[in-house]
C-alpha cells in the first residue's frame, strides 16, 4: 500500500490574534488513493480536526483517458471534515481549456464540487471568519503559458493584481499558487502564506543539494520544497529545520504532492500530507 508522511509547520503571525488555526494542505493526488477510497488520509485529516482543508491544485490527472472520479470521490469525503477551498492546479486548467481534448467532462465536474459545497477558486478570493480571526484565501490560475517549459519570465506584481486583485494588509491572506516557480513574483504580491505544489518535492532530493529535478526536467528549481521566508526587502531564504517563523516574514510553503505522474519516482522524498499551525504571536 502506498504510504505518506505528514508534515507539520508552525507559523507565528500578527495577523491572527487569539484563537490558533489549523489547516491541511493538499497538493498534487494525481488521482492516487491510498488504501480503500484514501482511508488513511482522511483518518489523519480527521484526527488532525482542521479549521480547513486547503488544495492548491493536480487533485486531477489530466490525460484523455484519466477518470474523474478519484477526484469526485476525495472531495465528497473531504467537505464532510472540513471546509474544502480548492485553487486550481495546470492539469485542472488543462482539462478545463482543451475541451475538443477532453471534452466537457471537467464543466461537469465542477458543477459537482459546487454542489458539494467546494470553493472552486480560479482567480478568486474568499474572506471568512474562523474562531474570531478574519482570514482570506486565494486561488491563482496563471495563464497556461506560464506552464510552458524553458526559460520563462514571471507574471510580476501588477500581472497578479489584474488576475486576483491586491491583498488586504489588515487580513491574513493565504494565496493557493499552485507552481512555485514564481515565487518572488507571489512574494511581491503580498501574500503572507503562499501554498504551492507542483514539483512533487523535487522528484529527487540529495542531502545538502536539496531538490535535484522538476516534473518540467529543471535541475535544482527554486523553491521546489519545504519553508521560504521573506522579511522586508531581503531575499527569500530557506528555512531551517529548527526555526520557528515568527513575526511579520512572508511565508511559502511548497509540498511534496499526495502523488505523482508520468514520471513515478521519488527518492528520499515520500508522498506528502502537509498541516500548517498558524498561531498568535503571543502563544
Amino acid at each position: 500500500m502506498k504510504k505518506f508522511v505528514t508534515t507539520t509547520y508552525r507559523i507565528t503571525t500578527d495577523k491572527i490574534k487569539r484563537h490558533p488555526l489549523r489547516f491541511v494542505m493538499i497538493s498534487d493526488l494525481h488521482n492516487v488513493v491510498f488504501g480503500e477510497r484514501n482511508d488513511p488520509v482522511f483518518e489523519k485529516i480527521r484526527a488532525l480536526n482542521p479549521d480547513a482543508i486547503l488544495i492548491a491544485g493536480d487533485l486531477v490527472l489530466g490525460k484523455e483517458d484519466a477518470s474523474l472520479k478519484p477526484a469526485a470521490a476525495f472531495l465528497s469525503e473531504a467537505v464532510k471534515l472540513a471546509p474544502v477551498l480548492y485553487g486550481p492546479g495546470n492539469h485542472e486548467q488543462r482539462m478545463k481549456l482543451f475541451t475538443e481534448e477532453y471534452g466537457g467532462r471537467f464543466s461537469a465536474f465542477e458543477k459537482k464540487m459546487k454542489q458539494m459545497g467546494v470553493s472552486y477558486l480560479e482567480n478568486e478570493r474568499v474572506v471568512w471568519q474562523i474562531k474570531g480571526e478574519t482570514v482570506a484565501v486565494t486561488g491563482l490560475d496563471l495563464p497556461i503559458e506560464y506552464y510552458n517549459r524553458g526559460p520563462q519570465k514571471g507574471p510580476g506584481r501588477k500581472e497578479l493584481e489584474g488576475l486576483i486583485g491586491r491583498p488586504d494588509k489588515d487580513v491574513y491572506e493565504i494565496l493557493l499558487a499552485h507552481t512555485p516557480r514564481f515565487g518572488d513574483d507571489y512574494f511581491a504580491w503580498g501574500a503572507d502564506l503562499i501554498l504551492s505544489g507542483h514539483y512533487h518535492g523535487g522528484i529527487m532530493r540529495l542531502p545538502f543539494l536539496g531538490s535535484v529535478i522538476s516534473p518540467d526536467f529543471r535541475l535544482f528549481p527554486r523553491y521546489a520544497y519545504g519553508e521560504y521566508r521573506k522579511k522586508d526587502n531581503t531575499p527569500a531564504k530557506r528555512a531551517g529545520r529548527r526555526q520557528r517563523v515568527t513575526g511579520k516574514e512572508q511565508i511559502m510553503i511548497t509540498g511534496a504532492g499526495l502523488g505523482e505522474h508520468t514520471l513515478p519516482l521519488r527518492i528520499n522524498n515520500p508522498r506528502e500530507l502537509v498541516v500548517l499551525e498558524c498561531l498568535p504571536k503571543e502563544v
